[in-house]
């Protein structure tokens, strides 16, 4: 096979881990297991370079934003959705040299945390009176990037590694129009990066390494996570102004509710944490998430029993490679704002032992000296407190869990297993 590209698609350890992770999207079996068929991979890149492959039409699908308004993704088929996975992984592979290092979003052993933890050692760097940098969000940056530059980052890959089949179903793929709506109507529209689907998260990251490259020259911090974008640093007025000015090149711009001045006296929210200077909390999103899934596990189901109620919470908490617990505590470094999360989790595990279930909620306040996060006041909780006592069985505190992730996984890792 004399198409580079579609030869290391073809790859069966590519295959061999895509339908590894099929299976964890619940994709069934039975579609995954024809995919391992070496006469399948045969037809597919036969039709492949004959020009006959496509991939069908994707499902729209609405997602709620925090601000109450919804996001379009769009849903491919199960078999689509593992081919378009193994081609996104396979230009991250080829084409390293067009992701800038200012880039951290869709990469391997690059988490949101991570990103965040270095976004406030700089702002604590930078401490001082006064706008320290700004934050900005693209408006509709998954909608809005025209064809031209998605066929343009598709002709660089071919132009370092040779004209490809695989890239020409991608091509096909992006310049086709058709989807279907929640209603299972076939419509026609322009989906631009198509959101939802896997190569997006390639044409996301590569599209703006020009402007990447020019605002990580400038005196200052700069850091892009896919649409959301931040510099901290002297420049931070001029980088604002070529920010402006190249999105405008490319006919694209900023949301202009999501652009914010920091200074190092207030909270401000990014990538799902709060920060302010060397302080790292929950955004008000992931405040009310939390808050929605303890309460549907413990006050909130009427049939539970204490024991069964702290099982609930600690398989949300703990269980699992990437739980809340491995995702959030080794970020989130307010002791008050961790003290009162827990406070409220054995509060609701009390009241499902006492059935006085008013144990008030958790809210966020932007403007306090300390951490972010405050509790409501709960009628019940005080004589829950006296009744039901202190420890509670078989409940592991947060502040226990984040200080065995800080000792090491293995610590974490035996503490969740006597769970």
């Amino acid at each position: 096979m004399s198409d580079k590209i579609l030869q290391m698609f073809f790859d069966i350890d590519r295959w061999s881990k895509a339908i590894e992770k099929g299976v964890l999207k619940d994709i069934r079996k039975d579609q995954l297991i024809r995919l391992t068929d070496e006469h399948t991979h045969m037809a597919m890149a036969d039709a492949m370079m004959q020009g006959k492959y496509e991939i069908s039409p994707p499902h729209t699908a609405q997602i709620p934003k925090e601000n109450g308004e919804f996001r379009t993704v769009y849903v491919n088929e199960p078999i689509d959705r593992v081919v378009l996975g193994i081609a996104n992984d396979l230009l991250f592979d080829l084409m390293p040299g067009m992701l800038h290092g200012s880039c951290k979003s869709y990469q391997k052993g690059i988490s949101c945390g991570k990103v965040v933890a270095e976004v406030s050692r700089r702002m604590a760097d930078a401490a001082g009176d006064g706008c320290l940098g700004w934050k900005a969000d693209l408006s509709k940056y998954f909608d809005s990037v025209p064809l031209c530059h998605i066929d343009g980052a598709f002709d660089k890959v071919e132009a370092r590694h040779g004209h490809s089949a695989l890239i020409d179903v991608l091509r096909k793929y992006y310049h086709n129009d058709l989807y279907f709506d929640e209603d299972n109507v076939l419509q026609r529209k322009f989906q631009s990066l198509k959101q939802g689907c896997a190569v997006a998260s390639w044409l996301a990251d590569v599209l703006l390494y020009e402007l990447d490259e020019e605002l990580s020259r400038m005196n200052g911090y700069y850091v892009r996570y896919s649409d959301d974008m931040l510099f901290i640093g002297e420049d931070y007025g001029k980088a604002m102004e070529v920010l402006r000015m190249r999105l405008e090149e490319k006919t694209m711009k900023l949301n202009p509710k999501k652009v914010e001045y920091l200074t190092a006296d207030r909270w401000f929210k990014f990538l799902g944490f709060s920060i302010k200077g060397s302080m790292v909390s929950l955004s008000p999103s992931r405040i009310k998430t939390f808050q929605r899934e303890i309460e549907r596990r413990t006050i909130r189901r009427r049939d539970t029993t204490p024991a069964r109620a702290v099982n609930a919470v600690n398989r949300y908490l703990y269980k699992g490679e990437f739980s809340w617990a491995t995702q959030i505590l080794p970020v989130c470094n307010v002791r008050g704002d961790l003290d009162e999360l827990n406070k409220f989790v054995m509060d609701c595990l009390r009241a499902v032992k006492t059935g006085k279930r008013k144990v008030g909620g958790l809210g966020y306040v932007r403007d306090r000296p300390g951490g972010c996060i405050v509790r409501g006041r709960g009628r019940n909780v005080r004589a829950n407190r006296a009744k039901a006592g202190g420890d509670i069985t078989g409940y592991l505190t947060l502040g226990c869990m984040r200080n065995a992730l800080q000792t090491g996984r293995a610590v974490y890792n035996t503490l969740v297993a006597s769970l």
